[in-house]
């Protein structure tokens, strides 16, 4: 027989236990009889106990005996808190069982407890099923209620809810039912909290009460949490300010002026009290000191409130002054509902000088006039890098667009003994353009971002396509100032750089080449209808090509539309046979057709390109001129060139073709970024890093006609490098207008 490690006594074997009266304990001392290091746990049974976990009827401390060494005892205490088994009155025969992890083994033990009634008896139990429930406001949730009868006659049970206000229960707060001996009915309460701002986010514990005919009231429990739902609403009046406050030409000198006021409105549309923190951030809050009154914003459910912004900053004594960008930003203490909405404020501050515009006026007008007489009237009014020029059909303006997102129109004034550009018109209300405050004269349009492309509509000439840097195409119209349209690729939501624009003669299309190397075709029904949403077409030139990181950076047409060249990234250009009259099939024979440019040296790597492309503008000739990231330009004939393979339609086909002529334009100074015809292909301009605008003359056959200049002839020198030229022919001559670094749009005539 095996020998028992564990040694137990009780210190009662009978207890009696009175029902709503107070509890009752016996101890339990374990031994242990091992060589061992030993836990003891107990464990209390009853025949036809109540096993919900709900239904705790005794409790034992402590719950785990600790690590026991041989010989040492563990006392512990039983507290009997109610009956083991609902409305039962009786002896009931409870079994302590001891066990050990460790010993693997166990000791059961008997007690007689003796439950005598309270004074009636509890012939009914509820049960929760579920205890715990969440709701949002205004939407229902069902709560199921389970009754018990435990006696043997037929009960009329009513329910009654309590804990939860009564006009949130659908149907009311009390439900009646008969529940047959030994038997058990469900029912079902639906509760629904009402608005957000009557239903506050937090738990609301509930009771559910049974009574009956000869039978004491049993009580279930349960908790209701109302979820946190709703917005803080956020809003500032005004958006904009000056100081000082008081304006006006005929103001005094006032330096003590220093600062602005800002209203900020709060309206706590959410279920939850919230405290909210406001900070200043922006592009110029280190300029600005900043006050809140009153400081701690704490609003209630429902609650509206306004706190005031104060914003202090130092004022120039003379000048224009300055508009301060700032972005007032709040934060909730209690998250679980995000920020407020919105989350920040742009507030704009026009900080005046402390001496009046009206005072700093006579030196103005004859700084003016020295200057009007010093500088020429196409004073630069851009204030980045000029990325593109335009010269419309008729030789009457221009276009320029740049890196501080703005479009501006120059007038061509014919009256000066030199051709120049004049600022022409005032168009967007706003002055402010990638945060930088702008002249308005000639102001045609902001577009948000850098213009990087540009291109008038052949048709009418009223019409200007913009392509920027986060891959949107732009189109506006010259005369009003007003954007008709805007296109992007919904396939591609990456910001995809608009590198170049072509438009066929007749308007119908509109060619844009990207920084992913995809060419996409866009398509008008009508010339005077908008374009498509979507691209009618789109050619991924690095798939094609098998290259990634391929850009395109050059598009032109040849004189009859019937091939599109496409230059690029690895110093290559490709040829497309495109059928206008089916735009969006693949022609016989092949799609796409290179021409790859050696590196002097070696291979062309990434970091080599061909930038500018230009055709003599006949019909019956195909002669394009290239340049490339070496400064080199080269003449081509492309009927001379032939096909080294004849691929599918899915492959890029090879070309060898050999330069009519070839030569270093910039004398090893950077990349010619810009090429154009004159009318009868006798002249080619150019515009490169080396700052210059050149002039190439060419001879009957398209070469360098080294009789007449050699070098070429530098027509205008800028300091910095000339991104984009454009060329046309006039009745007063030949136009060339330029755009570089330096911010400058220029204009010369030959």
């Amino acid at each position: 027989m095996e020998k028992s490690l564990i040694n137990a006594s009780l210190s009662t074997e009978n207890l009696t236990f009175r029902r709503s009266s107070s509890p009752v304990s016996f101890e339990v001392t374990v031994n242990n009889d091992s060589d061992q290091f030993a836990n003891f746990q107990l464990e209390i049974s009853a025949p036809g106990e109540n096993r919900n976990q709900a239904h705790s009827w005794y409790k034992i401390t402590p719950e785990v005996a600790a690590a026991q060494p041989h010989g040492a005892s563990t006392q512990f205490q039983v507290i009997i808190l109610d009956t083991p088994i609902p409305g039962f009155v009786g002896i009931a025969n409870l079994t302590v069982t001891i066990f050990s992890p460790q010993l693997r083994q166990q000791r059961r033990l008997l007690l007689r407890l003796k439950i005598e009634p309270d004074g009636g008896p509890t012939l009914l139990n509820v049960e929760l099923p579920v205890r715990d429930f969440q709701v949002y406001p205004r939407n229902t949730v069902d709560i199921p209620v389970r009754v018990r009868n435990l006696g043997q006659q037929p009960v009329n049970v009513t329910l009654r809810f309590a804990g939860i206000e009564p006009l949130w229960l659908v149907g009311g707060a009390e439900r009646r039912l008969l529940v047959d001996p030994g038997g058990q009915a469900e029912v079902r309460f639906q509760c629904q909290p009402p608005s957000v701002v009557q239903a506050p986010s937090q738990d609301y514990p509930f009771t559910i009460e049974a009574t009956g005919n000869n039978s004491l009231p049993a009580k279930g429990e349960g908790n209701l949490e109302v979820l946190p739902i709703g917005f803080v609403e956020f809003t500032t009046t005004p958006k904009r300010q000056t100081i000082p406050t008081k304006s006006g030409w005929l103001r005094l000198p006032d330096w003590k002026s220093n600062s602005a006021p800002f209203e900020l409105g709060f309206k706590n549309a959410s279920n939850l009290k919230q405290q909210v923190n406001v900070r200043l951030q922006g592009r110029d809050w280190r300029k600005c000191t900043f006050g809140i009154n009153p400081q701690d914003v704490n609003l209630n459910i429902g609650q509206t409130t306004k706190v005031l912004l104060e914003i202090k900053t130092k004022r120039p004594w003379v000048g224009i002054g300055k508009t301060l960008l700032l972005e007032a930003r709040t934060e909730l203490f209690d998250q679980r509902l995000g920020s407020t909405d919105p989350a920040t404020h742009i507030l704009e501050l026009e900080v005046k000088p402390i001496i009046p515009l009206w005072l700093q006026m006579a030196l103005l007008a004859l700084l003016a006039a020295l200057l009007a007489l010093l500088l020429r009237p196409t004073s630069v009014s851009h204030t980045d890098i000029v990325q593109s020029v335009r010269l419309n059909g008729d030789v009457s303006s221009v276009v320029s667009g740049s890196d501080d997102c703005t479009l501006r129109r120059w007038r061509i004034n014919t009256n000066l003994l030199t051709a120049g550009l004049e600022p022409e018109g005032i168009y967007p209300q706003s002055r402010i353009a990638c945060g930088k405050p702008q002249q308005p004269q000639g102001l045609l349009a902001i577009p948000g971002q850098s213009v990087l492309a540009l291109r008038f509509m052949p048709v009418d000439n009223n019409r200007v396509a913009a392509g920027l840097k986060n891959g949107v195409i732009q189109l506006w119209n010259i005369p009003t100032g007003e954007k008709i349209q805007e296109l992007k690729d919904r396939k591609d939501p990456t910001g995809d750089i608009v590198f170049d624009l072509l438009y066929t003669k007749n308007s119908s299309y509109l060619f844009s080449g990207h920084g992913s190397g995809k060419v996409r075709i866009w398509s008008a029904p009508s010339q005077n209808n908008t374009f498509k949403p979507d691209p009618e077409q789109v050619i991924d030139l690095q798939r094609k090509q098998n290259l990634p990181g391929f850009q395109v950076r050059a598009l032109t047409f040849s004189p009859d539309e019937k091939t599109l060249v496409i230059a690029g990234q690895f110093k290559r250009f490709l040829l497309w046979h495109w059928q206008q009259s089916q735009p969006s099939k693949q022609p016989n024979g092949f799609l796409l057709a290179q021409q790859k440019l050696e590196k002097l040296g070696g291979s062309a790597g990434q970091n080599d390109y061909v930038f500018g492309l230009a055709f003599v503008p006949s019909k019956t000739k195909e002669i394009l001129a290239t340049s490339d990231s070496d400064g080199w330009i080269r003449i081509w004939n492309l009927k001379q060139c032939k096909f080294i393979n004849n691929s599918s339609p899915d492959k890029v086909t090879e070309l060898d073709c050999q330069p009519l002529d070839q030569w270093d334009a910039t004398k090893g100074a950077g990349a010619v970024r810009s090429l154009a015809f004159n009318e009868n292909g006798s002249l080619l301009a150019s515009g490169g890093d080396d700052g210059k605008v050149m002039v190439w003359f060419l001879t009957p056959e398209y070469k360098l006609d080294k009789a007449k200049a050699a070098e070429g002839k530098t027509i205008y020198q800028s300091s910095k490098k000339i991104n984009s030229i454009d060329l046309k022919t006039s009745k007063e001559g030949t136009m060339i207008v330029s755009g570089d670094d330096d911010f400058q749009v220029k204009l010369n005539h030959l």
